[in-house]
């Protein structure tokens, strides 16, 4: 009999084995279905971007293209001719100004208003004749 015993413990802990190993089974499969599932999700994600990614990829390109564009243009100026055509401007540009303040010091003021203020006593009587008939 206790041959018996000792086999229907074993067969006990054998079944109990079994369930474990089948619990255990059972969530390895949920897990990869939810793997799966996980999956075929982000593909799907990933498709619907597709487009977007495609149009950004795109304007990315034109952006570069444009930027090399740019280079190649700054490369082939010549900064130092500009420099120093700026520079003779700047240099013309204070001469005109140096002419001119040596020609606004020549003209005599006192002598300019006098003549304006002679003007305005000629011009005046005319005015008041043509301001009859307005």
């Amino acid at each position: 009999m206790e041959q018996n015993t000792e086999m229907l413990e074993l067969l006990r802990k054998i079944e109990k084995s079994n369930r474990t190993k089948t619990v255990t089974n059972v969530l390895v499969c949920v897990f990869m279905l939810a793997a799966a599932v996980s999956c075929i999700a982000i593909c799907l994600m990933v498709w619907q971007l597709m487009p977007q990614v495609n149009g950004l990829l795109g304007q990315l390109e034109t952006v570069l293209t444009d930027l090399e564009q740019t280079t190649r243009q700054l490369a082939a100026v010549d900064l130092e001719a500009m420099v120093a055509n700026v520079d003779s401007l700047a240099v013309y540009a204070q001469d005109s100004l140096q002419q001119t303040m040596d020609k606004l010091n020549t003209i005599d003021f006192e002598t300019l208003n006098q003549a304006i203020g002679d003007l305005a006593k000629v011009i005046e009587p005319l005015a008041n004749f043509f301001g009859r008939f307005g």
